[in-house]
């Protein structure tokens, strides 16, 4: 293995360093430890990070840095051989309800083109799946499901006005078929001969059917039938009427549609199934997955009081009294006894207190006006007191539109897919039956799933779901994904540095890590990691002690060098402890 360069620091005085000068090895694994206070992260995020974005910040254009955070330089006298720096620290700063494990990790932006590909449209009235024809797959349906059976190929053609009113009119229409090569029509389930022009009423008609081809439905006739169809679907505007005989019509159109109910059906596109984009977002919660709602558990937070007593607590402030005064009057002449506990209440009084009746508004009537003034802080906090979240009725928390949710790949819809955990995940694409032209299509996709997803698995994060929001993660949870994703992007002469990421992993979870940590350095980046983990240590290629106290008496090199070395080293603290020479009573 060729030796590394070396990022050399000196003169470090950020917070509590003390002028201390080391070099760190670039493409290896460094661990800084050491005591609470030492000045870890005073190295590793105050100096080391803030310098390569300092940097890395200064390459770019004016204009460019207009739109980027000020990075104030660390103390330190020189730093040489940095590399652009990114931070994974062990904390989740994502506070919007938009953004989801899927989004985060991009594996939902993967499976928007999957399903965009390879989704099977399915009917949003009857279920049954869409499609379209072709000459060719129309002729292989025929000849398996008819073999030797005698059709009739038809195209509907619009009966022009002129037509419809009778006489020379319609025998002019009817002409002009028979002067093109067209011997017979259908008009009202009949079949007629056009020579010599029969006499037929049209003036209710549309559109008829002109009967381009009688034929057996025998393989030997595959080229005719391939012809006939062709022309069919040409003569047709994309639709042909297949009659088998002794069966009943059916119809092939080259649109995509409903083969029921003839519905036509709309292609996906990726963007149909983004819930933070209009085309596809559910217009009732605008993709949010649920709605805003005045909650009864608020509003009645003590079901065991009773009307007099103040029941309703939006009511029973000083600034709703008027309004207890006009439900007690209202009370009277409705006859309701206004001791009596809430709980205890007929649905049918609820549902007037609710709604109100023509000299009473009600609870609804009062938010309604309370609204009016949403425009003032306080009363948009007053409101916000007695909402909760709730299910949103149309998509049922899937925040897509019924057409989004009528695609599936491998019978699932988007939205069933990011329910499942990515170790579901996982093992559902892996075993997905695809057709040979889905799988040609969808092979490149299914890479980039595959290897997101695996490396989801590799840093313990197989029990997330994808539709799970990133603001309720832990800051471990988000860090490892930031982890994952830096282990995707795949990026070399990078500066990673990581904030303890072994808290609140297993011991066989935190090995895994250590060991992506290694792979992300020997791709050719700088890893520095702070950690009291022995796992990591064990790992590392380099590390580096700070000390011997914490806070003034802290900040001092205490050891720099190969673990080797480390475990050897006596002023050291905690190579004591790894040895054994000390340990805690």
């Amino acid at each position: 293995m060729p030796q590394p360069l070396w990022l050399r620091i000196e003169g470090a005085r950020q917070n509590n360093l003390k002028n201390i000068s080391l070099a760190l090895p670039h493409d290896r694994v460094t661990v800084i430890t050491g005591v609470s206070g030492s000045g870890k992260s005073s190295l590793a995020f105050d100096t080391l990070f803030a310098e390569g974005q300092w940097r890395y910040i200064e390459s770019l254009s004016t204009y460019a840095r207009m739109f980027l955070e000020r990075v104030d330089r660390p103390d330190v006298d020189r730093i040489e051989q940095i590399r652009p720096s990114i931070a994974i620290e062990q904390k989740n700063p994502v506070r919007t309800a938009r953004s989801t494990v899927g989004t985060a990790t991009e594996i939902y932006d993967y499976l928007r083109l999957l399903f965009a590909k390879i989704g099977r449209v399915h009917c949003p009235q009857c279920g049954a799946e869409g499609g379209s024809d072709t000459a060719e797959t129309v002729v292989d349906t025929l000849l398996r499901e008819h073999p030797a059976q005698r059709a009739l190929l038809a195209f509907p053609l619009a009966v022009p006005p002129g037509a419809r009113t009778g006489g020379a009119g319609t025998t002019e229409f009817l002409a002009s078929l028979l002067q093109r090569g067209f011997a017979r029509v259908k008009v009202g389930g009949r079949v007629l001969d056009l020579s010599p022009p029969p006499d037929v009423d049209l003036s209710e008609a549309r559109e008829i059917l002109v009967v381009l081809d009688r034929v057996i439905l025998a393989p030997e006739q595959r080229g005719r039938l391939s012809d006939s169809m062709e022309m069919a679907f040409r003569e047709g505007g994309g639709r042909v009427e297949v009659e088998v005989l002794g069966g009943e019509p059916r119809v092939f159109a080259q649109q995509f549609r409903c083969p029921k109910c003839n519905l036509t059906l709309a292609r996906p596109q990726p963007l149909l199934f983004s819930f933070n984009h209009p085309l596809g977002a559910c217009p009732d919660c605008k993709g949010f997955g649920n709605i805003l709602r005045y909650d009864e558990a608020r509003l009645v937070p003590d079901p065991s009081k009773s009307l007099a007593d103040g029941a309703v607590e939006p009511w029973s402030h000083p600034s709703g009294r008027w309004y207890q005064k006009e439900l007690l009057k209202a009370a009277k002449r409705r006859g309701l006894d206004v001791s009596r506990p809430y709980a205890d209440l007929t649905d049918a009084d609820k549902q007037w207190l609710r709604e109100g009746e023509r000299h009473f508004s009600g609870i609804r009537g009062f938010f309604e006006e309370v609204e009016t003034y949403r425009y003032k802080l306080h009363v948009r906090v007053f409101l916000s007191r007695y909402r909760s979240q709730f299910p949103c009725p149309r998509c049922s928390g899937a925040r897509l539109k019924a057409e989004a949710l009528a695609v599936k790949v491998g019978g699932l819809t988007i939205a069933e897919c990011t329910a499942l955990t990515v170790e579901e995940l996982a093992r559902f694409l892996r075993g997905l039956g695809l057709r040979a032209w889905e799988e040609a299509v969808a092979r490149e996709i299914l890479k980039q799933l595959h290897a997101k997803l695996g490396f989801l698995l590799r840093v313990g994060l197989s029990y997330l779901t994808l539709s799970r929001q990133t603001r309720t993660l832990s800051g471990g949870e988000a860090q490892r994904i930031n982890l994952a994703n830096q282990l995707g992007s795949q990026l070399v002469g990078t500066l990673y540095v990581l904030d303890e990421p072994s808290i609140g992993l297993h011991a066989r979870d935190t090995a895994r890590l250590a060991e992506l940590c290694r792979e992300l350095a020997y791709a050719g980046n700088t890893v520095v990691v702070v950690e009291h983990d022995r796992t990591f240590m064990d790992a590392a290629d380099y590390l580096v002690e700070l000390g011997p106290g914490s806070g003034e008496r802290g900040g001092e090199v205490v050891f720099a060098g190969s673990r080797a070395e480390f475990l050897k080293d006596a002023r050291s603290l905690t190579a004591r402890y790894l040895t054994g020479q000390e340990s805690i009573p």
